[in-house]
């Protein structure tokens, strides 16, 4: 946004130009936002300028005022486009000040057609002073170096006399580390939100019916990467807000940002809840264990929406870059929805291995079958007891034992009868059934 002012003995007029996609334009005549009288302009559809003469008590939405001190109007003149730039003017009767202080704010959602209507909040705003200690006799003296400068930051650039402003709290680096930190909260954010979360989801759902080892990578991949990323990454949003001076948790952008942490904390609180309180037989999926699972889903279709919404609010990206972002989002959105899709064909896989006790996340060793009591623990019987133990923790049932108790050729075998004891096994191997033992068994 640049600002040009022109005085003369008794009118000035104050020229806005937009330097990004125009919706509404304001300055304040003032030091801050609160109690400064605020003359706003937006153009409609048809080519017509509003003016909108407000205040505010604070940092809300500034409110019409039927009787401001100083009444401004529409300049009398073209207010055309310049290429992709639009500038509006307003004249205002000229006061006593000499170096005057003024906010700068604007919006990129045009309001509607009535001084009246209701302005979205602004993309960015800030404070200058102007000296105004000369009266000029023609239209307007532009200062090239300021303006130059100024504009490539989305700052304003005022062209009223050849000196330079005498302040500007809204200075070029502090600009420029705004732009680092949002950066840097849009990298690990989306690292976070939209590459390691939806990482650790899939991993979830395809790798539970090959490995036992799914929930240790599921694990690592949501707590121990994606807190640091997440965490961080969320920060720096508010901090680059605060710094700029604007207000929190009013766009879009900002409020799905808080419902996404919170979101993500729930998220972690109920995959611990759920690991911790698995059913004792092993089967089974309580209520908590689907609402994890939903709510894992809603987690990144709320990241998508928080990450385009963030991206159509950034006027210095341009058209063409807030296509392609939004079209890789998008894109990454349906990869991840057919992906998990392909995933849910395993599910009947995977309930049946439930049902059998395979990879469980947690490998608790069953007990060996109990000792006879006399009975000589020779090397030969403990190797028969280590085969009767699969590696997934299963014993052989032929209908003459349970699990605390040897089967029949492990008996035969502790009477003296090696050779039955090798027949029995060739048989007792023939048909497996698997008994699940869960930890609560034991505690």
């Amino acid at each position: 946004m640049c600002v040009t002012a022109t005085v003369n003995s008794t009118i000035a007029t104050y020229e806005l130009k937009s330097l990004n996609q125009l919706g509404w334009m304001a300055i304040g005549f003032g030091s801050h936002m609160a109690n400064s009288p605020m003359v706003i302009l937006w153009q409609t559809v048809n080519g017509t300028v509003i003016l909108s003469q407000r205040q505010a008590t604070g940092r809300v939405e500034p409110l019409p005022v039927t009787d401001p001190p100083r009444r401004a109007t529409v300049a009398l003149r073209d207010h055309t486009s310049q290429g992709v730039s639009t500038i509006l003017a307003f004249d205002i009767p000229k006061n006593n000040d000499t170096i005057q202080s003024l906010v700068w704010a604007f919006g990129v959602t045009a309001p509607a057609a009535d001084p009246s209507a209701f302005i979205q909040q602004h993309l960015d705003a800030g404070a200058f002073s102007l000296n105004l200690s000369k009266e000029l006799e023609v239209a307007s003296v532009s200062a090239s170096g300021p303006t130059a400068s100024s504009t490539q930051l989305g700052g304003p650039s005022i062209a009223v006399d050849p000196a330079p402003p005498q302040s500007s709290p809204v200075t070029a680096s502090n600009l420029l580390h705004t732009d680092g930190l949002l950066v840097a909260h849009a990298a690990l954010s989306a690292a976070g939100f939209l590459i390691l979360l939806p990482l650790g989801t899939l991993v979830a759902r395809w790798a539970r019916v090959f490995t036992p080892r799914w929930f240790t990578a599921h694990w690592f991949i949501n707590v121990v990467l994606g807190i640091p990323l997440v965490c961080v990454g969320w920060a720096l949003g508010p901090l680059a807000v605060a710094q700029r001076g604007r207000a929190h948790v009013v766009t879009p952008h900002q409020i799905c940002g808080v419902a996404l942490i919170v979101l993500y904390i729930f998220q972690l609180a109920l995959g611990t809840l759920v690991h911790l309180r698995r059913p004792k037989d092993g089967k089974g999926h309580p209520p908590r264990n689907v609402g994890h699972v939903v709510l894992g889903l809603a987690v990144f279709g709320l990241s998508i929406y928080t990450t385009i919404s963030g991206v159509d609010r950034d006027a210095e990206e341009s058209g063409a870059s807030q296509r392609v972002v939004v079209a890789i989002c998008i894109g990454w959105a349906a990869v991840f929805a057919g992906t998990y899709s392909i995933g849910l064909l395993f599910l009947r896989r995977q309930l049946a291995q439930e049902r059998l006790g395979w990879n469980v996340p947690e490998s608790v060793p069953v007990p060996l079958p109990v000792m006879v009591a006399g009975t000589r623990a020779s090397s030969e019987l403990v190797a028969a007891r280590r085969r009767a133990t699969t590696v997934v923790n299963r014993l052989a049932d032929d209908g003459t034992h349970d699990m605390f108790s040897p089967p029949a050729w492990v008996s035969s075998l502790e009477a003296g009868g090696e050779a039955a004891g090798e027949e029995q096994t060739r048989t007792e191997m023939r048909q497996v059934q698997a008994v699940p033992v869960s930890l609560s068994a034991f505690i």
